[in-house]
């Protein structure tokens, strides 16, 4: 979804800065004049620039579920959040962070509330945290919302680290598996396949292992000269819309995997929109907040139109299930929340659901992973065994009919 940084005068007469996601200019406008504020000046920020700042400045998510705990143990106590911001940053030792709390320190001393504060760090704060407080500060209930946040982050980190972890194992036997064929192209296989006799009278699959073999170890220049090309064009074009959008699909809609997403996923929708509908913001706020944390640009668009279906008078669990990116029954439990209005409610049971079936997707996953590494590593040194076996076994036979 497009995002656009504006400059206006709201109604005191002060000028504001910010940023918003809109699904167009027009959109971008009705927004502001909602907000009663006047436009001075507006630019979009293209997908490209908006990741890179956000890469540069963002501050990692287990810190950010730290910070949120720390700062809603100190406001339940009853501290300021001037008090609050000068305790963290004096026990903060990572010199990143300490910077930025320093900053949104001065900037809360000379008037400015926490949010706007937080939202002049040019990305270093989330987007979807910068409202979520800004909704607190407006209730008065900024305290509760920290510690909604804590929890969402919580999460976040637990569901990222299980699948780090889920996924140690299957690249371990990956890296195993390049390093041992890769020993038998360098090291076994040029000592061996000389002795067998004239190239011509080999197997195919034996001559083939040859010109690996020589290629490996002749012209392994060009193979790193191509592998840091490859590392380089990943760097370059990672987060061009395009390659975005191929990414993102392959995450949705690869046999296995996709299904593994899809309960991630609903699991991180359910948490997060319940965590911001339960703060006060409207149904579109929510939503647009929400499909901003899911970080998937097929997501995105397809939420767009589920925005606008909703703007139109569409019920949600309607637009959803015409996504096609969710399980049937998440959206047959949003409908339920409509039609019962308790659907803050049903969002954090549904929400409980999907992370244990998080869990378990996780671990199917790790399971299956596991055999089907084991299968290619031995498909690819059997053969290679099976290339050099061959001639060997040529070579008894014709010594056996000779004698």
């Amino acid at each position: 979804m497009p995002k656009f940084k504006y400059t206006a005068v709201d109604a005191e007469g002060k000028n504001v800065k910010g940023t918003l996601f809109a699904t167009s200019l027009a959109e971008f406008n009705a927004t502001i004049k909602q907000k009663g504020e006047y436009v001075l000046s507006v630019q979009e920020i293209k997908d490209q620039d908006t990741t890179s700042r956000a890469n540069a400045n963002a501050i990692k998510m287990k810190e950010l579920s730290i910070l949120c705990k720390q700062f809603a143990t100190m406001l339940s106590s009853g501290i300021t959040i001037i008090k609050c911001l000068d305790v963290l940053y004096q026990q903060q030792e990572k010199k990143k962070l300490k910077a930025i709390l320093l900053k949104v320190y001065e900037q809360v001393q000379v008037g400015k509330s926490l949010s706007k504060a937080m939202q002049a760090t040019e990305g270093a704060f989330p987007d979807f945290m910068v409202a979520m407080i800004e909704a607190g500060e407006m209730s008065g209930s900024i305290d509760l919302i920290m510690n909604r946040l804590a929890v969402h982050y919580e999460k976040q980190v637990k569901i990222k680290s299980k699948v780090s972890s889920a996924m140690i194992y299957p690249v371990i036997l990956m890296i195993v598996c390049v390093a041992v064929v890769s020993g038998l192209f360098v090291f076994v296989i040029p000592n061996l396949l000389p002795m067998l006799g004239p190239v011509e009278s080999l197997p195919t699959i034996t001559r083939v292992l040859m010109n690996i073999s020589n290629f490996m170890v002749n012209s392994w220049y060009v193979l790193l000269i191509a592998i840091i090309g490859i590392i380089i064009a990943i760097g370059i074009f990672k987060n061009t819309r395009i390659v975005r959008m191929a990414i993102d699909r392959i995450k949705l809609f690869t046999p296995g995997i996709g299904k593994l997403y899809a309960v991630v996923m609903s699991s991180n929708f359910c948490s997060t929109m319940y965590s911001v509908f339960s703060s006060g913001m409207t149904l579109l706020t929510s939503l647009e907040l929400t499909t901003n944390v899911l970080n998937n640009s097929v997501v995105n668009d397809r939420m767009s139109v589920v925005m606008d279906e909703i703007r139109a008078g569409g019920a949600l669990s309607n637009s959803l299930h015409k996504t096609q990116l969710f399980p049937n029954m998440m959206v047959t439990m949003v409908s339920v929340g409509e039609e019962s209005g308790s659907l803050d409610e049903v969002l954090e049971k549904t929400a409980d659901f999907y992370e244990a079936e998080a869990d378990e997707a996780i671990q199917k996953m790790v399971s299956m992973l596991e055999p089907i590494m084991i299968v290619i590593m031995g498909g690819l040194v059997g053969t290679v065994i099976i290339g050099i076996m061959m001639p060997m076994f040529g070579m008894y036979s014709a010594v056996e009919n000779q004698t």
